[in-house]
Parts: structure tokens; sequence; C-alpha cells
């Protein structure tokens, strides 16, 4: 229960923030909101400018001419090969080469998208923000990229498989003729097999799928990152439950794949490593110390 001081005095203290909340967005309306579209409108300027250079025939004068300047005037270098929108934004901010590439960004990307100079500022406004723009196109790029090493390392790891010891072997009661061999994109045959002792009894065979392989590719670099955690710190634990994994199951996994400690499971993590990269898609958090 509250008494009538501490009611004044809670009254008194959400009244004050409602009243700091409104001035916050008269603040945000006034200032914020305005300078960001006067911001908008200066880009379309810009854009304006790199226009007209490209519809220019003397694109490559313009080029030298701005270089010379930025040098002579504000001793700032620039190459031979600096883009036009770089350029000009480069000649007009005269600065800070973050905010340069920024802007050069966000007007590269919608002249990409067919956008002109009258209809930037708009386009800005529309998807929200300057970081808006160019953090989508970043974000594709990086998931291009984390695709391509995905994909690299999955090739490492078939290299690798077919070069390694057999861990067994198993007799197919009809092998003539096999499919899998016409099936060129796909390096590994694909068996069901259920276990009968110290034996694995092979009941099905997968229809070549590179989809489903890559899957499998994915999920042995998935516990070969987890087995190498197995030192007994708690990292190890933590992996499994974090990605759904059972502990003994993952021990019997190492057994069958004659991984015999998390020595030699970061070994193998680390050979199927492409130019450092961290599989973070499926590992998360999970990382192998170089």
């Amino acid at each position: 229960m509250t008494n009538a001081k501490q009611k004044a005095l809670i009254s008194d203290i959400l009244s004050q923030a409602n009243k700091i909340n409104e001035e916050h967005e008269a603040f945000v309306t006034q200032f914020v909101t305005r300078a960001n579209e006067e911001l908008y409108v200066l880009l379309a300027n810009m854009m304006r400018v790199c226009e007209d250079i490209w519809q220019s025939d003397c694109e490559d004068y313009l080029h030298k001419q701005m270089r010379k300047e930025l040098q002579q005037k504000w001793g700032i270098k620039t190459q031979r090969n600096t883009k036009t929108t770089s350029l000009v934004v480069r000649y007009i901010i005269r600065g800070n080469r973050q905010l340069v590439h920024n802007y050069a960004k966000v007007i590269e990307i919608a002249k990409t998208e067919g956008i002109k100079s009258d209809g930037l500022a708009q386009y800005i406004k529309d998807k929200g923000s300057i970081d808006a723009v160019r953090k989508k196109v970043v974000d594709v790029e990086d998931k291009k990229q984390q695709l391509k090493n995905i994909n690299d390392a999955n090739k490492r790891l078939v290299e690798l498989l077919r070069s390694s010891k057999n861990i067994g072997t198993i007799l197919l009661n009809n092998s003539e003729n096999r499919y899998q061999a016409k099936c060129s994109d796909v390096k590994f045959s694909l068996t069901l097999s259920v276990s009968a002792g110290n034996e694995e009894r092979a009941v099905a065979t997968i229809y070549p799928s590179s989809t489903i392989l890559e899957q499998c590719l994915s999920l042995y670099q998935l516990t070969c990152k987890i087995a190498a955690l197995d030192s007994g710190k708690g990292d190890f634990y933590a992996a499994c439950k974090e990605h759904g994994m059972n502990v003994d199951v993952v021990h019997r996994w190492m057994k069958d794949n004659c991984i015999a400690s998390a020595e030699d499971a970061v070994e193998m993590a680390r050979a199927i490593e492409i130019d450092g990269y961290e599989y973070k898609r499926s590992v998360g958090k999970i990382k192998i110390a170089a």
C-alpha cells in the first residue's frame, strides 16, 4: 500500500517523465527529422552532380580536374580509378572518409535500383534512413560471402574425407550398375543403416541429392567443432545443449569416426577451415582457438 505522500511523489515523477517525453518528441520533429530530410536533399543534390557528369562528354576531364583541385587545395589524394560517385562526394564533403563512403554507397545503390536524383530523398525516407539503405546491401553481400565460405568449407571437407582412412565397409546385395556413378555433382553415396551389435545393417540407399549432402557435411562440421570443445570445462555441454545434441551420442559419433579426443577434433576442425573462416551459420558461438 502507498500513502498519500508516496502517491504524490509517484505522480510528480510520472508527470516530469511525460513532460520530457513531449519535449523530446518536439525536438525530434523539429530538429532530427527535419535535419535528416534536409540531409536527404543534400544527397540528392550530390547525385544530380554525378548525373551531370555521367551525361557529359568530358567525364574523364572532370575526373582529372576534381582530383587535381582536391590535391592542390585541400591536400586530399585520390586514385585514378576512383568512381565518379565517390569522387563527387569526396569533393563536396572534403573529409571523413567513412561519411564519404556511406553517402557514395547510398547513391550507387539508388542508381542500381533505377532511382534518379529527383527521387532520391523520398527513396531514402521510404527506406527509413541512410543506414537502412546501406545496411540492406551490406547484409546481402555478407550472406553471399557467408554462403561462399560454407561451400568452400564443405568442398574442403569432401577432399579430406575422400582421402581419409575407411571407418568401415558396406557391401550391398545388389550393387550392379550403381546410379551413384551417374551423378557427378554428388560426391558420396547416402545409405541408411541400423545398428546390429558391432555392425551396421544397410537397409536403404537415398537418391543422390547435393542438397542433402550439403546438409550432412554441415552437420559433420558442427558435430566436429562441438567435439573439439570436449575438454571438461563445461563449454562442451553448453554447446550440445545449445544445438540440441546429446552428449553421449556425440561421444559415440567421435568413436565411430575415429576421433579419439577433443585434440583430434580440433585438428579436424582446423583442417576444414577456409582462410580462417569460422563456421557461424550453425555453430553460433563456437570458436576453435588458433
